[in-house]
């Protein structure tokens, strides 16, 4: 049950009824419930990371996700994007390394962990460590290292958007061959 009510699609604007259509996963029904602007904002803003609006490879676009999500002990986001980081590439090994934390030198490569311990020191700490982020800046370009911190804003809201609101688990994963398509 969750501790704030979907949103009623009869009530809703068009343009955010139309949304929900396309995407009825209980995240996207549950943020509709916001002003229009918000939801439209976020939409844009969240979207702007899959596809080639980012520099972010998919894999680590993932890899960031999901160590926000564990952190963030938010079932949703981890159960939706566990199933993305399988879509993009990431081994059920690799995924519980990310789960765990720490060093995994038998599972992540130097950029995956990078990514995974700037991600985590994000999360944690708020500004990463020199060492973090001369670590992370040896493989990605400035312009990725600053989405990647983006993403990595937007997940922690995410996961305490879900967490507060109470979003359930949906039935099942999102297809994300057909919500990214494939290269």
């Amino acid at each position: 049950m969750p501790r704030i009510p979907y949103a009623d699609p009869a009530t809703l604007p068009d343009a955010v009824r139309n949304s929900v259509a396309r995407a009825p996963i209980n995240v996207v029904r549950m943020m509709a419930g916001a002003s229009e602007g918000v939801f439209d904002g976020f939409t844009k803003f969240s979207g702007a990371f899959y596809g080639p609006a980012s520099s972010l490879p998919p894999p680590l676009r993932e890899i960031a996700i999901l160590r926000v999500g564990y952190l963030s002990h938010a079932p949703y986001e981890t159960y939706q994007h566990e199933a993305g980081a399988r879509n993009a590439g990431l081994t059920d090994g690799q995924i519980e390394a990310i789960k765990h934390g720490g060093e995994h030198v038998e599972a992540l490569d130097e950029v995956q962990q990078a990514v995974s311990n700037f991600t985590e020191d994000v999360v944690k700490n708020v500004k990463a460590s020199d060492a973090n982020l001369t670590a992370v800046r040896k493989h990605l370009s400035d312009k990725q290292v600053l989405d990647l911190t983006l993403l990595i804003g937007l997940y922690m809201m995410v996961s305490r958007f879900l967490e507060t609101a109470g979003v359930e688990l949906d039935s099942k994963t999102l297809d994300w061959k057909t919500v990214i398509p494939q290269k």
